[in-house]
């Protein structure tokens, strides 16, 4: 293949979570719809292995409190909360989570 066609045919390409995000309505992800908007970019931010054993179960007063499907993955997710809570407030382009309190269910 031509090297200067294998250079130029990835630079128009983007990842199709961020087509598909572009592509739903605004008003899906308002204010007054913050809980979608952040199961939505929870799953984003954490990845698929990770979202697979955890769920949001509310926001109150800037505090997310989140499932954990087993004890173990606490202490693991603990050590992330810090990068979790900095990329969800980079997202929304504001101070919209100060903590996340991780609790284990069964």
């Amino acid at each position: 293949m031509d090297k200067k066609l294998k250079k130029s045919s990835g630079r128009n390409w983007s990842e199709i979570r961020s087509v598909l995000f572009r592509s739903l309505p605004d008003e899906i992800f308002s204010k007054e719809n913050q809980e979608e908007w952040l199961v939505y970019h929870w799953n984003l931010v954490v990845g698929k292995e990770i979202s697979g054993v955890s769920s949001i179960d509310k926001m109150s007063r800037g505090i997310l409190h989140v499932r954990v499907k087993g004890k173990e993955w606490v202490p693991v997710l603990d050590r992330l909360k810090m990068k979790i809570i900095q990329e969800i407030n980079s997202r929304a382009g504001e101070q919209l989570l100060n903590g996340i309190v991780f609790k284990a269910v069964a």
